[in-house]
């Protein structure tokens, strides 16, 4: 579980449905109280307070787990439109670094005070950035880089900043591994920076994932979603090396088919 944004703003912005979990346990505890007259109904209203408060919690932790696994429209308070997709992603190139040279916590700060610096609502929302980090870090295995950039430009369109909210996630980028996807994420962030080399030229990437040159964007985006999940090489662990190394080769290229229909 996330410990609570430090910004004691963020917890007045929440959605009807947990605002009425928390009543619901706060006037449960109330009735519960009665029993015992005046001291126990305090008791029980600060019990059904904090209680409603950690399912609320876990309710939204679990919505931000679901969002980093399978991007789209986000179920829980952001703070800043993207926030959730920009710390996903730093958690993401940090844990590609070669050597590794921060731990998640540390690497959970540093995006944090990334966020920070490059978000209008600057050091407000780094509590909830580190929030948001420490949760993608324990789903690095699942985070799909593709997706989340997708999902923070489609937040961050229009507000003028995506070249900036680029440039710093390229700066959380250590060994070549993590360059390589780096350079991707700020292409597609930012159409006019250009990388020091050109990309390895794509297979036919209609091909490549098996869709027609007429298929709709949200056709193409669902059948790299399915493939990615059954070529992704954390799934073949049962696999004999030979295999692995197979299926390993066979989600690069379908990553970069992706990525090129993408750019197009």
């Amino acid at each position: 579980m996330i410990p609570f944004p430090r910004n004691p703003g963020v917890l007045l912005t929440v959605k009807p449905g947990t605002a009425l979990c928390r009543f619901f346990w706060i006037a449960a505890g109330g009735l519960a109280g009665i029993i015992f007259r005046v001291p126990g109904i305090i008791i029980g209203i600060v019990l059904g307070y904090f209680f409603g408060e950690v399912v609320a919690q876990l309710k939204n932790d679990r919505a931000i787990r679901r969002y980093f696994d399978n991007p789209g429209p986000s179920k829980f308070y952001e703070g800043e439109p993207g926030l959730a997709a920009f710390c996903a992603l730093g958690a993401f190139l940090l844990s590609k670094a070669s050597p590794k040279v921060l731990t998640d916590e540390a690497g959970a700060v540093r995006i944090a005070g990334g966020a920070g610096s490059v978000f209008p609502a600057g050091k407000k929302i780094t509590g909830l950035a580190e929030s948001f980090s420490r949760i993608a870090f324990s789903r690095s295995l699942f985070l799909n880089p593709d997706l989340l950039a997708e999902s923070l430009a489609a937040r961050r369109t229009g507000l003028g900043d995506l070249s900036l909210l680029a440039a710093e996630l390229f700066s959380m980028a250590m060994g070549r591994e993590a360059e390589h996807e780096a350079r991707f994420i700020r292409q597609f962030l930012d159409p006019t920076y250009q990388p020091p080399l050109p990309d390895e030229a794509v297979e036919d990437p209609w091909k490549v994932l098996g869709v027609s040159r007429n298929a709709s964007r949200e056709e193409i985006k669902s059948t790299f979603r399915r493939l990615a999940l059954m070529f992704h090489p954390d799934n073949q662990t049962g696999l004999e090396e030979k295999e692995r190394e197979k299926t390993s080769r066979a989600f690069v290229k379908i990553r970069d088919a992706y990525r090129e229909l993408t750019r197009r």
